[in-house]
């Protein structure tokens, strides 16, 4: 016979290595199996095979011990924890004094504090990652007809008294600025539904990207024809180029605008606190940045990936907390005025409503049985944010879910932006 090359002796030693391994693989399928059972009702064959092959047996239990632990800690980090209202103001006071002592503070916002105005969050109970998760569609009202919450109300009057100096946030709802927070003292991380900007740098409106941006009174994302996901094209061209314009938020990996970072960046590296408000603190850059305070404090019913770095943790919804906040100060929180917001003076103007969490005191859409109230508040929005169609985010193009009905009248009532005053 021949003498075997070396390239079939490697083909004969890859051949045994494999058999092996599926050996191995298959009498592990077999005692993960048998340790999946109750002990007590092992079959004499299962406790034999454990017997005999313990060496493999070890291993595998420790592996599925720290599965069941991780599994167990990934449950208690995403359960919503409400401290009672006594030890909530025994918080609120040690904030209070906090930003007493040091005189003012940055403030990063998450999904979490938008809740009250009806707009789902991600990660809660009722978010849209959990509600998907369990094969359930989520409602989601126009970001047109959401209005500013008490605490984006709150957060105004703390500007205007000097002890809140600036706004980071992760949301694209634009509440902040609707609230009346000067648009120079927030800084939108991952940008706004209301704004989009021609690309052109040729462009006569001028060399930056700030310079060609439009600010709308409708979500400029909710039109968009295509309908897809990362493809910011919006569908109107720029009244001084005829360029595509572009909207401006910011998808999972891709990179935020870099003067957007670097004003908030420079605000929480000048502050001596940092409030953390409806945020778990999970999406870099934006999980980074309170840290580059003088101190941290965290409001928020979950835990989030700062806490064991917070001087203080709140377990307490964002309005109850940032009212609490005022009320020690003496400082007056003002009435929500859809006259001096542009985007509430057109809703208003064009009879429609200001959707709100339901009677649960949830994101509007625990109690939702699938079909989609037939109101201007609760149709198409946000395909760029939510990922696709909007109206009802549910898979990964937001297609309204199956057998949601969409009444022809309100599916329309935004469908025409350019002929608004502004558009």
């Amino acid at each position: 016979a021949s003498p075997e090359t070396g390239r079939s002796k490697r083909k004969r030693e890859a051949k045994a290595a494999f058999e092996r391994r599926a050996i191995r693989e298959a009498l592990e399928a077999r005692i993960r199996k048998i340790l999946s059972t109750p002990p007590g009702e092992r079959t004499p064959e299962g406790l034999a095979l454990l017997d005999e092959h313990a060496a493999v047996v070890a291993p595998l239990m420790a592996n599925m011990e720290r599965s069941l632990r991780r599994k167990a800690q990934t449950e208690e980090r995403l359960e919503e924890r409400e401290d009672p209202p006594e030890v909530m103001m025994e918080h609120v006071a040690v904030l209070v004094e906090l930003i007493r002592q040091r005189g003012t503070f940055v403030m990063h916002t998450g999904a979490g504090f938008s809740t009250a105005a009806a707009i789902p969050d991600f990660r809660g109970r009722d978010g849209i990652w959990t509600q998907q998760a369990k094969g359930r569609a989520v409602p989601m009202p126009r970001f047109e007809n959401t209005k500013p919450t008490k605490a984006h109300l709150t957060a105004v009057a703390l500007h205007d008294a000097g002890y809140l100096t600036h706004v980071v946030t992760q949301n694209v709802d634009g509440l902040h600025q609707r609230a009346g927070m000067p648009q120079d003292a927030v800084s939108e991380l991952h940008g706004s539904v209301f704004r989009e900007e021609c690309r052109n740098e040729a462009c006569p409106m001028g060399p930056t990207p700030r310079d060609r941006t439009y600010r709308r009174v409708f979500d400029v994302t909710s039109t968009k024809p295509h309908n897809g996901r990362h493809r910011h094209r919006t569908g109107r061209r720029c009244d001084a180029c005829g360029g595509d314009l572009h909207d401006v938020v910011t998808q999972f990996g891709e990179h935020l605008d870099d003067e957007t970072l670097k004003t908030a960046t420079a605000a929480c590296e000048a502050s001596p606190l940092a409030l953390v408000c409806g945020s778990s603190l999970k999406v870099p850059p934006a999980s980074t940045l309170p840290r580059r305070s003088g101190a941290l404090v965290v409001c928020n019913l979950q835990w989030t990936s700062q806490d064991k770095h917070a001087a203080l943790k709140i377990h307490a919804r964002c309005d109850d907390v940032m009212l609490a906040v005022c009320g020690h100060l003496g400082i007056d929180v003002p009435e929500y005025d859809p006259s001096r917001d542009p985007i509430g003076a057109e809703v208003v103007r064009r009879g429609g409503k200001f959707a709100t969490p339901n009677e649960t005191g949830g994101n509007g859409s625990a109690d939702w049985d699938g079909k989609i109230e037939k109101t201007p508040s609760m149709i198409r929005n946000a395909a760029a944010v939510y990922g696709g169609g909007g109206g009802v985010a549910d898979g990964p193009q937001g297609t309204p879910a199956k057998g949601v009905e969409v009444d022809a009248d309100d599916s329309e009532a935004y469908a025409s932006p350019e002929t608004w005053e502004g558009g």
